[in-house]
């Protein structure tokens, strides 16, 4: 049998007629009950700005160069497409699962303490987790990315697989990893209309990236996304 693991994972997760899912209801997703600090993001704007074709033409995974902050309002906007509404959210879940995680590596954003925080969906909040962002931990963790030092803030996306699989057993691992990237895609859109640069970094230390965020078991780091000007 080939034990490549990319080709394994595939094969154990096919689907054929006769086969049955487990349907079971996934598990909620994180709250934290004691943040060092919660930070009400300003109410995105809905209305108005860049025509959506013109944006579109322009995304292009481009580094952070000035090294500048970025407003809370702009935050707002950014993470407004992963926010919870009218019971979903801005990207399809298959089985409304939603295995998605968001934390923030803080350095510099306006009106907010530097830190590792992680983004409450259900009510649009900034929850910081630590004060410190040990940013020379996390270039290596990031195989010396030399753009983080001008990023603003990182996004790390983390994926809780055993949400979808409660849902769609094994097969719910194919559906984390696609709403990651449906999740960044999203995110890169709206910092392209805002005038920003995003860049995805997909290649990393993974145990570093856990234990930097102090993941539970169960939960992965998927993609790192760089955000400033």
């Amino acid at each position: 049998m080939d034990k490549h693991p990319g080709k394994l994972f595939y094969r154990l997760t096919r689907l054929f007629p006769g086969d049955g899912l487990p349907g079971g209801r996934a598990p909620a997703a994180k709250v934290y009950a004691n943040p060092l600090e919660s930070v009400d993001l300003p109410a995105p704007t809905k209305e108005g700005g860049a025509p959506v074709w013109k944006v579109l033409s322009r995304v292009a995974p481009q580094p952070p160069k000035v090294g500048s902050s970025i407003s809370q309002a702009e935050i707002s906007q950014l993470l407004q497409p992963l926010s919870v509404r009218r019971g979903g959210r801005g990207y399809p879940s298959a089985g409304g699962a939603y295995p998605l995680e968001v934390y923030l590596g803080v350095q510099n954003l306006q009106d907010t303490f530097p830190g590792i925080y992680h983004y409450a969906a259900k009510s649009h909040q900034l929850e910081q987790l630590s004060s410190k962002l040990n940013l020379a931990a996390w270039r290596e963790a990031l195989m010396d990315l030399e753009s983080l030092e001008q990023a603003a803030v990182f996004l790390i996306f983390t994926a809780v697989p055993d949400r979808s699989e409660a849902v769609f057993g094994l097969r719910g691992y194919r559906y984390a990893l696609l709403e990651a990237g449906y999740a960044v895609g999203e995110v890169m859109v709206a910092a392209t209309a805002l005038g920003l640069q995003a860049y995805p970094a997909e290649t990393f230390y993974d145990e570093n990236v856990r234990t930097l965020l102090s993941l539970p078991e169960g939960e992965y780091p998927a993609v790192v996304l760089l955000l400033g000007r």
